[in-house]
């Protein structure tokens, strides 16, 4: 028993001598019984200690300190003080990190990603995230939660057809298309369609079913004109006319013609009276064949027993009467009547009477 005890006295204090001693490894031992180089980032104490220079630090003072604050993980540096960001972070303590490039509306937590903001969507989160009702196909968005219609639709959801640019009175069931409503015709429907029994050409409608009369125009359906304004004894076929009725004459049809009837001798020879207007000479005689003169009173033919009859060997030749007489439209109308001129030799034998107009 007490050999044992010794024994264990003997190794406790082999032990503790050995702990009193300083262990010094041999690099340490040879990195300073060698001479320093120009390179080397330390010193040697006078017990053969290595001590590092500021800045450095290491085992053989070989690592360069960073700046404070340095990312250990984002960055790195070559001499002391420095912080160099590895690929994908910037900053001065390399502690931000760069997107993905191309990244538009997005942030990153590690390097070159894209992690899209509220809002946008896609690879470089490029897409704005329109409103949710917003139609998929017929609407889209430059900012978040908008909705603009594509071209032929419309509404607040982009899910109602456009009609055609500058449609009036028109709808439409599939895009840029112009329906009428009833009343209504066109291409862009801007037509009324007028009551069926208005006239084409004289009448107009502002609304579907009625009828308005152009200038000059009246009636319920247009059909009748005006005539000239002061116009008494006349009519009209067109606006503005003045169309006499018969025995009547002038601008205004207000002149009686009655002049031959009150004077019904005034043409002879058998001749045919009408009465003008006293602008035109009140009257004019239209002579029988064969008289002249304003009243017809002289004739080519001797008057025996009231018959004419001709003299002998006397060329006549037949006369071509000319005729201006006043049709309603107080227009003066020159009428020469087709008479086939007549070349007779008579001798004392032949007679002839005159031929009646």
């Amino acid at each position: 028993m007490s050999e044992i005890v010794l024994w264990l006295v003997f190794i406790l204090t082999a032990f503790s001598s050995v702990q009193t001693a300083k262990y010094v490894p041999n690099w340490k031992k040879q990195a300073c019984e060698l001479p320093t180089s120009r390179k080397s980032h330390y010193i040697c104490t006078d017990d053969g200690e290595v001590k590092c220079l500021p800045g450095w630090t290491g085992d053989l003072c070989d690592v360069p300190i960073c700046r404070a604050g340095c990312d250990p993980m984002q960055g790195y540096c070559t001499q002391p003080g420095q912080c160099t960001c590895k690929l994908g972070y910037y900053g001065e303590k390399c502690d931000k990190c760069i997107t993905l490039p191309g990244c538009q509306h997005g942030y990153c937590n590690t390097s070159f990603e894209c992690n899209c903001k509220p809002g946008w969507d896609g690879i470089f989160c490029s897409e704005p995230i329109c409103r949710n009702d917003c139609s998929g196909t017929r609407g889209y968005c430059d900012v978040p939660g908008e909705c603009k219609c594509r071209l032929g639709w419309s509404g607040k959801t982009c899910k109602e057809c456009q009609v055609l640019p500058g449609c009036v009175h028109g709808y439409c069931n599939k895009p840029l298309e112009c329906k009428c409503l009833p009343g209504y015709t066109g291409i862009l429907c801007q037509i009324p369609i007028c009551s069926q029994s208005c006239h084409k050409e004289r009448g107009y409608c502002l609304k579907p079913g009625k009828c308005r009369c152009k200038v000059g125009w009246w009636g319920n359906n247009c059909e009748k004109c005006y005539p000239y304004p002061g116009c008494e004894h006349g009519f009209c076929r067109r606006p503005w006319e003045c169309n006499c009725e018969k025995g009547w004459g002038g601008m205004l049809c207000n002149e009686k013609l009655n002049y031959c009837e009150n004077n019904p001798d005034i043409c002879q020879n058998g001749s045919k009276c009408i009465s003008l207007t006293r602008e035109d000479g009140n009257y004019r005689c239209l002579c029988r064949e064969g008289t002249f003169g304003v009243n017809c009173e002289k004739s080519k033919f001797n008057m025996t027993a009231g018959k004419p009859t001709f003299k002998p060997t006397v060329k006549t030749t037949t006369v071509v009467t000319t005729i201006e007489y006043v049709n309603f439209t107080n227009e003066i109308i020159t009428s020469t009547p087709s008479v086939d001129n007549q070349e007779n030799e008579t001798e004392n034998k032949t007679e002839k009477t005159p031929s009646k107009l």
